[in-house]
């Protein structure tokens, strides 16, 4: 969601001098254990934010090649739309539609889970 995506950019810009309130630095500070040496917090701190900076790269990335598949799908209709009769776009360009829509569906119900799915074997 966006909420959580805000948060692993607050990490990094923390990491920069730029302070924010409400950081997942903050959220993994407050897991740390007391009787861990300073290596190993730091060492468990710096996992902690990495994994949720991983986190909203992989939504960054899953949005970005999204995007990218839509608009070859509009790329693709205009190619149709060409090829065929104009008494045929209106019919080439409703096919593309579904079959944009068809992909959104199938993707939402098949597909998250092969790109998401769990870990365990």
């Amino acid at each position: 969601s966006i909420c959580t995506f805000d948060i692993h950019f607050r990490a990094v810009f923390w990491s920069k001098g730029i302070k924010m309130s409400s950081s997942s630095y903050e959220h993994c500070l407050a897991d740390l254990s007391d009787a861990l040496s300073q290596d190993e917090k730091m060492l468990q701190l710096i996992a902690c934010v990495s994994t949720d900076l991983a986190t909203g790269v992989d939504a960054f990335f899953l949005i970005y090649a999204a995007s990218l598949v839509f608009f070859m799908q509009a790329g693709f209709a205009m190619l149709c739309a060409g090829a065929v009769q104009t008494k045929n776009v209106q019919n080439a360009m409703l096919k593309n539609l579904l079959d944009a829509c068809a992909a959104a569906l199938g993707f939402y119900s098949v597909g998250y889970a092969f790109a998401f799915g769990g870990s365990e074997p």
